[in-house]
């Protein structure tokens, strides 16, 4: 029987180790290569670990015949939050495969939230004995302090090198992310402190890990991790006082009623000073950063270089866009993983005028508030309701049902706190997958130490003795082995196909087409998405604009390989709009696979881009780069007249779209109207007053409208800005000479030839007759410098080379 007991033994470890490494090990895991997705390593390490750890769970209780649980209440209340996704999922219309899995698996998808239920639930019904809370915690504890470790790394240089090594890199994932692991290593270093006898040079370790962790916090300078760790250090300093007792002089009391409490704490005479010191200081540290952290904590950031910026929607925002979801599918929601998409849909137009008007939000303020609007009224409850149990039935076991056992007691408390730390940070924030799965596993943890809350509370099932419940339970945990495994198979798929997206995506943008080809195909193969197929198609881009620059092909050749790529494009493309109808950057890669071919006069080419830009409009109305998009589109059919409504309706969506104001300018002149195009690049200009390119636009303006005083300011402020941009030179030059100012149009001129041996043949005749002083450019053109047109290429900021032409026409870049 010995043999068997170690058996059954073995599984039950083996379960442990695994959930247990696989927290640390996603922790602490940094592969620093460009074709390895970061993240979602991070989570297959965890959803691989989950697995393992359930499979040795079922194959315990499968060889040792019974199941024994704590208290289930929270369990089934935690079930609530996947079981809310999962009817999101099949009715709020949305595309199953993106609100399952995402792209990499996204913390709002259904599996995310499955593998965080499963993994906090395994940790429950596992975790049984002291000794493997001690595995647990140690294991952490060494995971902890590498972490701080390798950031004081980091950090140090940061400093020391800053072009090699970012001072924000680190282990967890973001630096905002780090923050907020750390803040819970000083909460639970505090409670250890506190609730366990530390001595010696463990004692001394932990303090300077707290000391670390608070550096690294000011680092980091979040105000809600500040805060929680203040609140926790004040929790920790009201305790201390209450349970210390202190020695009363009798005589202090004569003639006075006092009350005595029935059950006085049991501390020793003097209490521990350093029990109401430690988080005293602690208390005191963050209240300093969360009252003076604006000024003290913005310039610590900014001298060492780990100042982040964490963009999220505000609360206000976040409510409007449930407001808006509400409106339609108040139940359950737009479907898991699809805050992004109602953010374009109904975001404010507003904040177009911001700097962050091009950012496209996953996610709400915070974690959980993002739930309430993709999961519907459902998903709000089903949080609402969880969380309010486990407060509940937590502050009720804690100071009502505390363990006798001093470990255990810590245990509780520890997994307690943390758990409801990362729960409020969800609330507040946005926290990676790291995070949420280290407050699950927490929140698992506690559940187990239910069972040691006063009288050991526990039940089982024997169902070896019992050949009917047998059989149900038995053929039960094996459909969930078997599940374990082809959920493994599963994820580690997925995996391999996102890291071959990422090495496609490296390869295209290195220009090697085939290897792109390879690896994309692969990916799709393993797990199609429409991320993958948006790729897949701007591949098929890059091959037609190979084959269209390739000279060693036959013209019959060319027509084959460019048919060949434009219908895999479009195919890709397709496929992309079919998996993910509802974002709007898959029709917006349509309709530029269309737009691609459509000076070519291929039939539909037009129309069929057009569609697609306008779909991608209707999913993303207030985006000012659509509608511009889709001017560019209307000038190469040479529809200028909508090309200028669509400009009008992007510069109403963004009044300092400067790219689109220039655009307009441009259109303006090409249809005889010089004043309003200078109005329009005035406008531009205002937006862009550094700009090169519009100075050099509005210097031409302004000489067309009979402004040769007002063009030369706006050339030369262009050629001081970018001394390579010849084009300025040379109609500086230009404009010089026709005011007879020889010497500053020399100037000009000399500039432009020293920019290239070409540039000096070309000009050459202009410099000679200029240096007799002698105007090459006829007077009777002064005041009639044109302007590129749309659609040609026109002069970029670091263009060297132009060809002389008449004063009537901008010099063509090269």
């Amino acid at each position: 029987m010995a043999p068997r007991a170690q058996s059954r033994l073995s599984f039950d470890l083996l379960a442990t180790w695994a959930v247990t490494i696989a927290a640390v090990l996603a922790a602490v895991v940094l592969i620093p290569s460009t074709t390895i997705p970061f993240l979602n390593t991070k989570v297959t390490i965890l959803a691989i670990g989950g697995l393992i750890a359930l499979a040795s769970y079922i194959l315990a209780r499968l060889t040792r015949g019974n199941i024994i649980v704590p208290p289930m209440m929270l369990v089934g209340m935690l079930w609530l939050l996947p079981l809310a996704y999962a009817l999101s999922m099949l009715f709020s219309g949305t595309n199953i495969s993106s609100a399952f899995f995402g792209t990499q698996f996204e913390t709002d998808t259904l599996g995310f939230m499955l593998l965080l239920a499963g993994s906090a639930t395994i940790v429950a019904l596992l975790f049984r004995r002291v000794q493997q809370y001690r595995i647990f915690l140690s294991v952490a504890s060494l995971g902890m302090a590498l972490i701080l470790v390798a950031q004081v790394i980091f950090v140090f240089l940061g400093q020391v090198m800053p072009s090699k090594v970012s001072a924000t890199s680190n282990l967890v994932g973001s630096f905002v992310d780090l923050g907020m692991v750390v803040g819970l290593g000083v909460i639970l270093a505090l409670l250890a402190l506190r609730f366990l006898t530390i001595t010696g040079w463990k004692k001394t370790v932990m303090w300077v890990g707290i000391v670390i962790g608070l550096c690294l916090l000011a680092l980091v300078n979040s105000p809600v991790v500040w805060t929680l760790v203040g609140l926790s250090s004040l929790g920790l300093f009201i305790e201390a006082i209450l349970r210390r007792r202190v020695a009363v002089d009798e005589a202090d009391l004569e003639g006075v009623s006092t009350i005595e409490a029935v059950d006085a704490p049991e501390e020793t005479a003097s209490g521990d000073i350093q029990a109401i010191a430690t988080p005293l200081i602690i208390l005191v540290v963050s209240l300093f950063f969360i009252i003076g952290g604006a000024k003290l904590g913005t310039q610590l950031t900014t001298d060492l270089h780990t100042n982040v910026l964490d963009v999220r929607p505000s609360w206000q925002s976040t409510f409007a866009i449930g407001s808006h979801t509400y409106s339609s599918s108040p139940i359950f929601g737009s479907g898991p993983n699809t805050f992004g998409q109602q953010w374009l849909r109904f975001r404010d137009r507003s904040l177009n005028t911001t700097p962050f008007w091009n950012l496209n939000f996953s996610s709400g303020i915070g974690y959980i508030p993002t739930s309430f609007v993709t999961e519907g009224l459902l998903g709000a409850l089903a949080w609402l309701v969880f969380l309010g149990f486990f407060i509940y039935l937590g502050l009720r076991a804690l100071l009502f049902r505390t363990p006798t056992d001093p470990f255990v007691r810590y245990v509780s408390i520890a997994s307690f706190v943390s758990a409801l730390y990362v729960f409020v940070i969800g609330i507040f924030a946005v926290p990676g997958p790291v995070v949420l799965m280290i407050g699950f596993l927490f929140a698992g943890l506690f559940i187990s130490s239910l069972r040691y809350a006063g009288t050991r509370q526990e039940w089982g099932i024997l169902f070896a003795k019992n050949p009917k419940i047998g059989f149900m339970i038995v053929f039960v945990l094996t459909l969930l082995l078997l599940g374990s495994v082809g959920s493994a198979y599963v994820v580690i798929n997925r995996y391999i196909a996102e890291n071959d997206f990422d090495k496609a995506s490296v390869a295209l943008s290195n220009g090697n087409l085939s290897g792109a080809d390879t690896a994309i195909a692969q990916s799709i193969l393993l797990a199609p998405t429409d991320q993958a197929y948006q790729l897949q198609a701007l591949i098929g881009v890059a091959h037609m604009n190979h084959i269209a620059g390739d000279s060693s092909l036959t013209p019959t050749q060319a027509q084959q390989q460019f048919q060949a790529a434009l219908t895999q494009s479009i195919q890709a493309a397709q496929n992309a709009t079919k998996l993910g109808p509802g974002n709007y950057q898959n029709w917006a890669v349509l309709g530029s696979v269309y737009e691609t071919v459509v000076p070519l006069k291929i039939d539909g080419a037009y129309q069929n881009a057009k569609d697609a830009y306008t779909h991608a409009i209707a999913l993303s109305p207030t985006d000012p780069t659509l509608e511009y998009t889709l001017a560019q589109l209307e000038i190469q059919q040479g529809n200028s007249a909508a090309a200028e409504t669509d400009l009008d309706q992007a510069i109403s969506l963004k009044p300092d779209y400067t790219q689109a104001i220039f655009l307009l300018s441009q259109l303006q002149v090409q249809e005889g109207k010089a004043k309003d195009a200078l109005q329009a690049a005035e406008a531009a200009l205002y937006f862009a007053p550094n700009d090169p390119t519009v100075l050099f636009q509005v210097g031409l303006l302004r000489s067309a409208n009979g402004d040769p005083a007002g063009a030369i300011q706006a050339l030369s402020q262009a050629v001081q800005l970018n001394p390579q941009y010849a084009n300025a030179h040379f109609f500086l030059g230009v404009l010089y000479a026709q005011q007879n100012q020889f010497p500053q149009a020399l100037t000009q001129l000399q500039a432009v030839a020293g920019l290239s041996s070409a540039n000096a043949t070309a000009v050459a005749a202009d410099i000679a007759a200029l240096k007799a002083n002698k105007n090459p450019f006829p007077a009777s053109q002064a005041g009639a410098i044109g302007v590129p047109q749309p659609g040609a290429t026109t002069a970029a900021t670091t263009n060297n080379k132009v060809v002389p032409a008449s004063a009537t026409q901008a010099a063509p870049a090269h």
